[in-house]
């Protein structure tokens, strides 16, 4: 709850002018100098919060305003609430100490923030030479005939990888816009054979590769749905399937209205997750140990595109049948259904 709220108040800066930004974060400064001046305690660490708020959303000079503001807060609060307030030497050392340390504060996050957009353009750069790669390669394997089996399996094998980099790619980028409220769903009726057929298309060449057989098993027609948000979970979850499938084996994808939502479920043969593990792989960069490397970043996109769209995301802790990752999208009265071929799972 505390994280979802924080996320919330992230999302609501994150819409703010720099006016409006300031206009807060200079009133907390001076709400704080009020209880600086009332409480025994010295408050050095309260004024933190609206130096960070003020530079990580409005940028540096911004932060400025409001370090110096807060380095002489609790003073200027004295001088007005005080009737034979006087500046001696110590208060003039304190007011100096307090300014240089708050604006080191302000440039040192005002340099995080600088990072975290730079590295933002860098990952939004790599996403055009990696599209670029996956069309040239496609456009080689389609229209040369003197390909040999070799080479053709290396091109088979460059689309898998460049094509993982570039979902990786785009859950990065997504994943920050999710978590802000910033990412339009756009929801549509949607022909779900035609849907499903889409994401396997988009994993086939992987399966292929690994020999396994990807099922499917529908007991809806259509649904409504963001196809492009809803499209990328469920390639994530068959991409994490396969991972752990092994070769040989079946990934079978589940659908059915249940409850007026729409549940989907993709199911492997692999290992299985420990129960008490199944929470923490939707956290951001989480990893199951003893599996293979990866970002962590996969299940926590999906996580967040199915909350955008009101729904549910779960795993069944029934590891001695492999992994079956769950997720429900809430349906409009017409789809509304009550079909009981498809169990419910057990919800954690």
């Amino acid at each position: 709850m505390i994280d979802r709220a924080l996320k919330s108040l992230d999302g609501l800066f994150e819409r703010m002018s720099s006016n409006a930004i300031l206009l807060i974060t200079w009133l907390t400064a001076i709400g704080i100098g009020v209880l600086d001046f009332r409480l025994v305690p010295d408050l050095l660490l309260l004024y933190l919060i609206p130096i960070f708020l003020a530079t990580w959303y409005s940028g540096l000079s911004t932060g400025i305003v409001v370090a110096i503001y807060s380095a002489g807060s609790a003073y200027v609060t004295q001088a007005i609430l005080s009737d034979n307030y006087q500046v001696n030497s110590t208060d003039l050392l304190n007011l100096l100490v307090r300014l240089v340390s708050y604006l080191t504060f302000a440039f040192v996050i005002s340099k995080l923030r600088e990072t975290r957009r730079q590295t933002n353009f860098i990952v939004h750069d790599l996403r055009s030479p990696i599209a670029n790669a996956i069309s040239g390669l496609m456009t080689v394997q389609q229209t040369s005939e003197k390909l040999g089996e070799g080479e053709r399996e290396m091109i088979d094998l460059a689309l898998v990888s460049n094509q993982r980099a570039l979902n990786l790619v785009n859950s990065l980028l997504d994943v920050a816009k999710l978590e802000r409220g910033k990412f339009d769903v756009d929801t549509e009726s949607v022909d779900l054979n035609t849907f499903v057929e889409d994401c396997f298309n988009q994993v086939e060449l992987w399966a292929g590769t690994n020999h396994i057989k990807l099922e499917k098993n529908l007991l809806v027609a259509d649904a409504v749905l963001d196809p492009d948000l809803t499209g990328r979970v469920v390639v994530n979850l068959l991409s994490n399937a396969l991972k752990f499938s092994p070769e040989g084996g079946t990934v079978t994808l589940r659908a059915q209205v249940v409850h007026r939502s729409l549940r989907i479920a993709i199911e492997d043969q692999g290992p299985g997750i420990p129960k008490e593990l199944i929470k923490e792989v939707f956290q951001p960069f989480a990893q199951v140990k003893g599996t293979q490397a990866g970002t962590g970043l996969g299940l926590t996109f999906c996580r967040l595109a199915i909350h955008a769209q009101q729904g549910h995301i779960w795993i069944d802790p029934d590891v001695a049948h492999g992994t079956t990752v769950w997720f429900s999208i809430p349906q409009p009265v017409s789809q509304a259904a009550n079909p009981t071929a498809i169990p419910r799972p057990t919800e954690v």
